[in-house]
């Protein structure tokens, strides 16, 4: 038996949940896992997995061994890139999960100068917002907005953010700015409706140690943020969003910042990779290439 093999395979079932579908991923028989992974538990000696004929768990020593077999596989990876000059370059499939936002006005724009950069890379690419395990769904990189979570990724902050009102030209030249944020009573106002609460979200505002909370109570709200950033373009008002969704229309003239001296700080937009993975030529590769972008 070969235990760095066995190890990969076991791996494989933990993060695939199954036996046959571990053997998909790896491509082998599913006998084979089966064999592999029994020889594992008698060269230890111990039960790996609790195996029925509808569920799969790890015991305690299969979870111990899952884990140090990550760091394991994980330095032996690094090591073959170190020592093969070809496994130097980035290559090979590489699984992203990103928030619409991120993907739509940032990253896929950039995609041919990525793609043209390193050929021999195949993106796939998932967009959502919700935090997911990045072991058990096969993502090599996770990009997400606001507050992480603890764990072991290691997360690298790209961009931070401040939350920005604008307005479209047109609108302002029919009904002028305001000057602080205590006259936007005197202006029509898109709220963002909470999908859970149905309620508006308040505005904030900070200006040195002044700070303000303003409530929108316009005839127009929400509860999705593209949406509303082009109602705001076709003036119907103005709108407060994080600067990560406002930059690129303030950037194409189609929105005009407003009260820029009140900017309230918004939450970092972060890269997370697993920690036995993150020098990997090709997770770098893209990890740089999303913080140049910002």
């Amino acid at each position: 038996m070969d235990r760095l093999d066995a190890l990969k395979v076991f791996c494989n079932v933990v993060e695939a949940g199954g036996f046959s579908r571990a053997a998909d991923r790896l491509g082998i028989s599913t006998s084979s896992v089966t064999n592999q992974v029994s020889a594992l538990e008698t060269h230890f000696r111990t039960k790996l997995l609790n195996r029925t004929t509808r569920s799969m768990s790890l015991t305690a020593e299969g979870r111990q061994c899952y884990e140090r077999a990550l760091l394991l596989l994980g330095g032996m990876s690094e090591l073959e890139e170190s020592m093969t000059q070809s496994q130097m370059l980035p290559a090979g499939t590489l699984r992203v999960d990103m928030p619409s936002v991120i993907s739509r006005r940032y990253i896929a724009p950039a995609l041919p100068e990525f793609l043209k950069a390193y050929p021999d890379i195949a993106l796939r690419i998932t967009v959502g917002d919700r935090m997911i395990d990045m072991v058990e769904e096969g993502v090599d990189v996770l990009i997400r907005i606001g507050d992480l979570p603890d764990s072991n990724l290691i997360a690298k902050t790209v961009f931070k953010t401040s939350y920005m009102c604008c307005a479209s030209p047109e609108f302002i030249a029919r009904r002028g700015v305001p000057g602080t944020p205590q006259e936007l009573a005197d202006f029509s106002c898109l709220g963002f409706l909470n999908p859970r609460s149905r309620m508006v979200r308040p505005w904030q505002f900070s200006k040195g140690k002044e700070s303000y909370t303003h409530v929108p109570k316009g005839a127009l709200a929400m509860d999705h943020v593209e949406s509303l950033i082009e109602a705001a373009k076709a003036g119907c008002g103005i709108v407060q969003q994080m600067s990560v969704s406002l930059t690129p229309p303030v950037r194409n003239g189609e929105l005009v910042p407003v009260l820029q001296d009140w900017l309230a700080p918004g939450p970092d937009v972060s890269v997370l990779v697993q920690q036995q993975h993150h020098r990997a030529a090709k997770i770098k590769a893209f990890v740089d290439f999303v913080a140049g972008i910002f």
